[in-house]
């Protein structure tokens, strides 16, 4: 990671209501092939009438280190009317955190107005429950949770704004929140798994002052509504980055409280059954890495398999109904859909009948690959395989016997689809107000 010349100083890593007055600008010219075009061009637009403009956050940090973004947020100087009066193709969305989006074909460029800190806690509550006071470009970034995600870059000028040290930190591949880490992780709990996702997937350490805030407050994640707890931990899985991600949650002790029964589980086991989980984990995010996507319920089946195959027992009798009840509880803590709950269910069941000698009699197998929920077992037990090294072949053999079957794909999945939920709570730091 190399960046050119700076200018002015960095405001350190202290109180967010004080902000300086210029920031530090450092020259680095991203290609503009790793630049998305529709961003730019909404940024161009922005700028030229008059506000200011720039590329924000998650994209940025991506950059410097290296990553292909996945999506490029803005964040400007213009209300949401204004900009929704520069642009036809704008709608204006949510409540607690008002922001524009700008439609194009094939995707959305989320445009967010610079926000101030809020106002004072109540009766020493900080938790952010509304956000919506808009700023300047110094105020944004200070509220912003951590300094890597706190980056601005002027796709004209090609400097990165830093008024929080976000580019020395991410020299350094240090993740430090902006300010005093106890107020921000009680301003949004859901920061310290974020913290974790993000050392994590950019193999980054978690600055000391930051790591010793998380393990104080940790139990302060259960305020936060469940959907993001279950979400931050999807997110650990898609960034390819879930095995050291399970480490750190250890570490820091977010584990027992996000997921206490797989860390009661693996602490009566030993260090056996924790070195296999993790090493299933690695062999999950070695496939996401090569580009392959795996469905939410699957990524869950796996990293809860210890607790749930536990109390599915050694007897197939009621062993559904016994797995269901244990599920309940990390259901409820993190938001899992009763559609994913009884599809988890049904791949951990579905594991033992690939093995040879048990399950049902291989006459029925044409039924079993009928199964709506077949392909995600068979993709299980094939991980299972492929980290453990034993029944390899057996996989090969039930993927071949598949794709005999069915020599087009997987028979059409007849669940109902799902719903898309509308609205959500926006999340500070991350894209417009959050980064990534």
């Amino acid at each position: 990671m190399t960046t050119g010349q700076d200018h002015g100083e960095p405001l350190p890593a202290g109180d967010p209501a004080t902000a300086p007055p210029r920031p530090k600008e450092i020259a680095i010219a991203f290609p503009q092939e790793a630049l998305d075009a529709d961003a730019v061009r909404v940024i161009r637009r922005l700028t030229e009438a008059g506000h200011q403009a720039y590329l924000v956050g998650g994209c940025v940090r991506d950059l410097l280190f290296g990553l292909r973004p996945k999506d490029f947020d803005v964040v400007t100087s213009a209300h949401p009317p204004e900009v929704r009066r520069l642009f036809r193709n704008c709608r204006i969305i949510g409540r607690r955190f008002r922001l524009a989006h700008v439609y194009f074909r094939n995707k959305i460029v989320e445009v967010a107005t610079f926000r101030a800190n809020v106002t004072e806690p109540r009766d020493g509550d900080l938790l952010i429950r509304d956000d919506n006071r808009f700023g300047t470009a110094d105020e944004d970034a200070v509220r912003r949770d951590f300094t890597i995600n706190a980056l601005f870059y002027d796709v004209d000028r090609q400097v990165i704004v830093d008024y929080v040290g976000g580019v020395e930190d991410a020299e350094r591949r240090i993740i430090r929140c902006i300010g005093d880490p106890p107020i921000r992780f009680r301003e949004d709990p859901i920061r310290m798994l974020r913290a974790v996702r993000h050392a994590a997937r950019l193999g980054c350490t978690i600055e000391r002052e930051t790591l010793e805030a998380i393990a104080t407050y940790r139990r302060h994640v259960l305020e936060a509504a469940p959907p993001r707890i279950g979400e931050e931990l999807l997110r650990m899985y898609r960034g390819g980055a879930m095995a050291p991600a399970f480490d750190l949650l250890r570490e820091t002790g977010l584990l027992e409280v996000v997921l206490p029964e797989l860390a009661a589980h693996l602490e009566a086991a030993g260090e056996e059954e924790v070195r296999a989980l993790r090493r299933l984990l690695r062999t999950i995010d070695a496939v996401t890495q090569q580009g392959q996507e795996l469905p939410a319920s699957l990524q869950l089946a796996a990293l809860l398999s210890p607790v749930l195959m536990e109390a599915a027992g050694p007897s197939p009798r009621d062993a559904g109904a016994r797995v269901s009840e244990a599920l309940r509880p990390i259901a409820q803590r993190l938001s899992v859909s009763k559609r994913d709950c009884e599809r988890i269910r049904q791949v951990l069941l579905a594991l033992e009948r690939f093995v040879p000698g048990k399950g049902r009699k291989r006459r029925s197998a044409s039924v079993f690959m009928r199964r709506t929920y077949f392909p995600e077992a068979l993709r299980l037990f094939e991980l299972v395989a492929e980290t453990t090294g034993d029944l390899v072949e057996e996989a090969r053999r039930w993927r071949a016997r598949y794709s005999e079957l069915f020599p087009a794909g997987p028979p059409e999945d007849r669940r109902k689809p799902r719903r898309k939920r509308r609205g959500g709570r926006r999340e500070h730091g991350e894209k417009g107000a959050r980064t990534g």
